[in-house]
């Protein structure tokens, strides 16, 4: 059975004048309403191939103190259209789960997508930053992030699937060096994150 993800429709956004390009910052009340209300969970293999829904992905930034972890997707990755690229933020769909409101739905989703890439001690604390859209690129067209911050108390943050990804933390002073080989949606980020984390 394949996975049910949360999408909405792209003619709900565009008939709601809530289309963008590039990066939203801040909470856009409008948008949450918009997902919350008119979300709907699909066949993610169905979805993969029907342009007309834009797949909610929680698309999460880990720091620690002016350090940002930075990951690589390598040989044994799912997504092949971002092979080799650089990026450094976290991104998974947001599966159902039993929650009551819409807001518990999404950090419930980010709380598992931590569990599932990374591992590292201590507490996190996390806020929302905004929305990310591109309609530039194929993998942009089908997806839509939202976009958090994890502060974490530790350094050592280690990837769990080593043979899909390799990442460390990075001197924010420093992201500029990767832009070449950024996928678009951190490059889309990258000005937003370097006046967060000084």
């Amino acid at each position: 059975m394949s996975e049910k993800i949360l999408v909405v429709s792209k003619d709900l956004l565009q008939a709601n004048n809530v289309c963008f390009q590039g990066f939203k910052a801040g909470t856009d009340h409008v948008l949450w309403n918009l997902f919350a209300e008119n979300g709907v969970f699909r066949e993610r293999n169905q979805m993969e191939q029907d342009p007309s829904y834009k797949q909610l992905i929680v698309y999460l930034v880990l720091r620690y103190r002016d350090r940002i972890f930075v990951y690589q997707r390598i040989k044994a990755t799912g997504e092949k259209r971002l092979l080799d690229q650089y990026s450094f933020g976290l991104g998974g769909h947001i599966n159902p789960v039993s929650a009551r409101s819409f807001r518990k739905l999404i950090i419930s989703n980010l709380n598992r997508e931590l569990k599932e890439e990374v591992v590292f001690p201590g507490y996190y604390s996390y806020g929302f930053l905004g929305f990310l859209n591109d309609e530039q690129t194929e993998v942009g067209q089908h997806h839509l992030g939202l976009v958090f911050l994890i502060s974490c108390l530790s350094d050592e943050i280690t990837v769990r699937e080593k043979n899909k990804i390799q990442g460390a933390l990075i001197p924010i002073s420093q992201l500029d060096d990767y832009r070449p080989n950024l996928e678009n949606w951190s490059c889309l980020l990258l000005p937003q994150i370097k006046n967060i984390v000084k």
